[in-house]
C-alpha cells in the first residue's frame, strides 16, 4: 500500500498512484478537499463561512455541527486534513484528555506544531488573503487602554497542531478518528478531538462579558462565500533591532 509520506515525495513520472483518491504532480498532492504544495509545504482546505459575527468556541467545523460558534465550516474529513499537515512536515503536540490546562504550559514551545492559519477568497474580482487572527477579536475590555497598550490585546498567532485522536468502539473494538465525528477541525475552546488548538487559555466567553474571544465583524466575508483556509508552518516575526544609540 501507498504511503502518505511517499505521495508527498514520490516522482509522478516514474511511481504511478494507484489510488484514485489521490492525485500527484510535480507540485501538488491532492486529497479529496485538500492540496498540499510540495514546494512551499502549504496545505489548503475548501470551505464555507458560516458566522460573520458572535462568541467563538471553535473557528472551523464539519457541517451541522457548530455552526452557531465558528465562522467556517468545511466537507474535508478531519483525518485528511491530519494526514496533509503531516505531509507538510508538521508535527502533532496532542491535548491531553484529562487535565488539558497543563498543555498550555508547553504547547507553543513545540515549534514544529505551530501553525499559521490564512483565508483566501475573492471579493469584487480580487483576490484577498487574511490571516485568521484578524478575524477575530479579545471580548476584554479595552477602553481604558491606552494606544501603546492596546496591540497586547490583539489575538497571538498562537495555533497548535494537536492531531485528535483514535477513539476505540468498547464494542466492536474498532478505531475510529475522533475528530471525524466530533466535527471539530480548529478549537478555540480547549477539547482533545479538535485537529489543530488554539495555543492560549482566554476563559469561558459565557462566564463573564470579559472573557474568550468573539469575531471581528468587519474582516470577515459574508455568511456563504467560498474560502480556501490556508495552514502553514508557523514562522515567527522577525524582531525590529534597536536603534543605536548616538555616539557621544
Amino acid at each position: 500500500m501507498l504511503s502518505l509520506q511517499s505521495l508527498a515525495f514520490a516522482d509522478p513520472k516514474k511511481e504511478p498512484v494507484p489510488n484514485k483518491d489521490f492525485e500527484v504532480s510535480e507540485k501538488e498532492v491532492k486529497l479529496p478537499g485538500v492540496t498540499v504544495n510540495r514546494e512551499t509545504r502549504e496545505v489548503r482546505v475548501e470551505a464555507t463561512v458560516c458566522l460573520k459575527s458572535g462568541i467563538l468556541e471553535y473557528l472551523v467545523c464539519k457541517p451541522n455541527t457548530f455552526e452557531h460558534e465558528a465562522i467556517f465550516t468545511t466537507t474535508t474529513k478531519p483525518e485528511l486534513i491530519h494526514a496533509a499537515l503531516l505531509l507538510s512536515g508538521v508535527t502533532p503536540t496532542p491535548l491531553p484528555r484529562d487535565f488539558p490546562g497543563l498543555w498550555f504550559e508547553k504547547a507553543l514551545k513545540q515549534k514544529n506544531s505551530r501553525v499559521t492559519i490564512e483565508a483566501e477568497w475573492k471579493e469584487e474580482g480580487k483576490m484577498k488573503r487574511v490571516n485568521l487572527t484578524e478575524m477575530l477579536q479579545s471580548r476584554e475590555d479595552i477602553e481604558d487602554l491606552t494606544e501603546e497598550d492596546a496591540p497586547a490585546k490583539k489575538i497571538e498567532d498562537a495555533w497548535v497542531f494537536t492531531g485528535s485522536f483514535l477513539h476505540t468502539n468498547e464494542k466492536t473494538g474498532k478505531r475510529a478518528y475522533t475528530a471525524n465525528f466530533s466535527g471539530i477541525i480548529v478549537g478555540i475552546w480547549p477539547d482533545p478531538s479538535t485537529v489543530i488548538q488554539y495555543g492560549i487559555e482566554n476563559g469561558n466567553p459565557y462566564e463573564g462579558k470579559n472573557l474568550g474571544i468573539e469575531i471581528n465583524e468587519a474582516k470577515v466575508p459574508n455568511v456563504g462565500t467560498k474560502v480556501n483556509l490556508i495552514f502553514s508552518n508557523f514562522a515567527p516575526p522577525a524582531k525590529k533591532e534597536k536603534a543605536p544609540k548616538d555616539a557621544k
